[in-house]
């Protein structure tokens, strides 16, 4: 698919580097610094769209032509045209591949002829506003992809990793596995992609062919980076709040009070997940079956089977703590292996929304503000939660160190 006549390409230019090509109907082209898919995925991320996404939120809730009214002013739709269309200049500094695709994408948009419908103003409104949010929903969809992919993922293989992604979203493992792409000892790939998600995908089905470099999260930024070695690796060289990651962090995980969790409960409570997680399946409809992650009756059955005699191994003294936690965490659900050291990774509320629903979006998800009670205080009160705020609670346990005891 053409974009106008011009087209998004990706061209190796060296072993594991490559180049985004933005290819204009008149021939010319502009090749964007050569990077690896691992850098442009996390620069990908970490986009600011904020004030883009305010402006598209000012056109959709305060421009005239959406006022409810039986006839629209054709003067006001092209009022509307004319804001819309110089929204994308916001990005071509910051994001040159969404500015060009969002160019096509809107001058063909525009091409579409009135049918003579009452709604056809509204409709084209619509589509041009659906157009411009395409940069937001790729970029959500693909931190939620690293928040599922590689978050507590740092002791796993490439293969590993890749193999989780499929778990929790099986149509986007299907869409970025590397076995689809060419050799990588093929002389310089070129690969056409059709949106910027498919942007994405092809990086990570890129990323997924090498193991030289490897996504991580800084425990205390929270950030996405690349470790310079193989070490597991806990902190970035970012400078955050005037401080290192690395020296903040440092100071803040002291402050961590980790739970002394024995071997045999770890081993329960990984039980009791993975039943929890047979029952749903079980009780689920085929078509919700979808957002959950797979547990049918064999596979909890070959689950369980393995943990009990793995527990009878261990409790012969036949195996240390670190093979038993390692040969019962088959999915990868622990943070590590170390005697008495063993922490479950909690699937907090936060995270079973992202795994349900890889478009989930924070921004539209909480209310500006909400009346909240908890029952469970001595004196309940009613108290107003801002959206940052009901964030933070569902995200409890599974934070930043930054975010966890920064204000200390």
């Amino acid at each position: 698919m053409a974009f106008g006549g011009s087209q998004l390409l990706m061209i190796e230019e060296g072993v594991g580097r490559f180049s985004t090509v933005l290819h204009y109907g008149d021939g010319t082209e502009t090749h964007l610094p050569v990077t690896t898919p691992a850098k442009d995925l996390i620069t990908a991320t970490e986009i600011d769209y904020r004030k883009y996404r305010g402006e598209i939120k000012r056109l959709r809730d305060e421009h005239p032509l959406f006022e409810d009214r039986l006839d629209i002013p054709v003067a006001d739709f092209e009022d509307f045209v004319a804001e819309a269309l110089l929204l994308p200049s916001m990005l071509e500094k910051t994001d040159p591949v969404s500015f060009f695709v969002l160019g096509g994408l809107l001058h063909r948009s525009l091409q579409t002829e009135d049918d003579g419908s009452a709604s056809f103003l509204l409709d084209a409104a619509g589509e041009l506003l659906y157009i411009l949010e395409e940069p937001i929903r790729a970029q959500i969809r693909l931190r939620n992809i690293f928040e599922m992919t590689f978050d507590g993922m740092e002791r796993a293989t490439q293969r590993e990793r890749f193999e989780r992604l499929c778990q929790v979203y099986p149509d986007v493992g299907r869409l970025c596995d590397s076995a689809s792409l060419p050799d990588v000892e093929q002389r310089q790939r070129a690969f056409r992609v059709t949106s910027i998600f498919g942007l994405r995908l092809l990086e990570l089905a890129l990323y997924f062919q090498q193991d030289t470099q490897r996504i991580a999260r800084c425990d205390y930024c929270w950030g996405w980076f690349i470790p310079k070695t193989k070490k597991v690796t806990r902190y970035c060289d970012r400078v955050t709040d005037g401080f290192p990651c690395k020296q903040r962090g440092s100071r803040f995980k002291r402050n961590l009070v980790e739970e002394q969790d024995g071997a045999l409960r770890v081993y329960s409570q990984l039980r009791d997940r993975m039943y929890a997680r047979f029952l749903r399946w079980q009780d689920a409809a085929p078509t919700e079956r979808a957002n959950l992650i797979p547990m049918d009756y064999d596979q909890y059955t070959t689950w369980s089977e393995n943990a009990r005699l793995a527990r009878m191994e261990y409790l012969d003294g036949k195996l240390t703590i670190e093979k038993f936690l390692r040969r019962i965490d088959t999915t990868h659900e622990l943070k590590s292996y170390e005697a008495d050291k063993a922490e479950l990774v909690e699937e907090t509320v936060w995270q079973h929304m992202v795994t349900g629903d890889f478009n989930f979006d924070a921004e539209t998800h909480y209310p500006e503000t909400m009346q909240v009670l908890d029952l469970g205080a001595e004196d309940p009160k009613w108290e107003l939660q801002t959206a940052d705020e009901l964030r933070r609670e569902d995200q409890k346990g599974h934070q930043s160190l930054r975010e966890k005891y920064g204000k200390e």
